[in-house]
Parts: C-alpha cells; sequence; structure tokens
C-alpha cells in the first residue's frame, strides 16, 4: 500500500479533508455534534495530526495535545483508510491500528468518516498524486 513520505504531506491531505468537512455547515454540525477530539500519530513519516470537531479545528504538529482519543499507525493505513480501503475494525483487531482513549467516541465518527472518503480521493487525484492511490 502507498505511503505519504514527508510529514505535509498528511497535514495537508489527511488535514485537508477535514478542514474542507468543516466548510460545509451540514457535516461541521454533524462532526461537532460528536464533540470529538481526536489525534492522530502516524508512522513513517511521523506526524500528529489534531481534529477538534467541537471547535471545528485542524493542528498540524500536535504532538503534546491532548485529545479524546489517540489513534496511532502507519502513514500506509492512514492512507488506506482515508481511501475507504482499510477496515478500522479489522486494522484495529490485527493492531495495525492502536487506539489510546475510549472506542466509543471513535464510532461516533466513523459513518462521518465514511463521506470524507471521495473527498480524499478526489483530492490526492487532482494533486497528481496517483502513486498514493489504492488499487
Amino acid at each position: 500500500m502507498p505511503a505519504f513520505s514527508k510529514p505535509e504531506e498528511i497535514y495537508h491531505y489527511i488535514g485537508g479533508i477535514f478542514e474542507t468537512a468543516f466548510a460545509d455547515a451540514d457535516l461541521a454540525d454533524k462532526l461537532a455534534g460528536t464533540g470529538v477530539v481526536l489525534k492522530m500519530v502516524c508512522s513513517n513519516p511521523e506526524p500528529a495530526l489534531l481534529i477538534d470537531t467541537q471547535n471545528r479545528r485542524v493542528v498540524g504538529n500536535a504532538f503534546d495535545a491532548p485529545a479524546d482519543a489517540t489513534m496511532t499507525m502507519d502513514s500506509e493505513i492512514a492512507n488506506g483508510y482515508w481511501q475507504g480501503k482499510v477496515n478500522l475494525t479489522f486494522a484495529m483487531a490485527r493492531g495495525k491500528v492502536k487506539v489510546d482513549g475510549p472506542v466509543a467516541k471513535l464510532i461516533k465518527l466513523a459513518p462521518l468518516s465514511k463521506k470524507l472518503f471521495p473527498v480524499y480521493v478526489e483530492r490526492l487525484r487532482a494533486d497528481g498524486r496517483e502513486d498514493l492511490l489504492v488499487g
């Protein structure tokens, strides 16, 4: 599975889909309704991205920021997940995604996350990043 090469790419693509979602009034309200503050920590490369749904903001380089739940995974898993190619439950069961904090909070986000998959794929395509597309 293809992976990112720089933390800035993760901030741009994964952070960017949440910024797009927060700009959509309906989706932003639904995300805010979950009240979840999620931190995504990736490896290979190693960024930390904070997604604060209630305050509708995305923060990069957020290693020390408090969160309700922290998801830790390799960047290739993150890339595949946001394309709808990685089942989060199976990835957690196999240890490919580790969660620190209440899994129930993440479950609240799952249905809304699926609405972001096409936005993510389109952003990769628009930027000519076919190298990151999962077949």
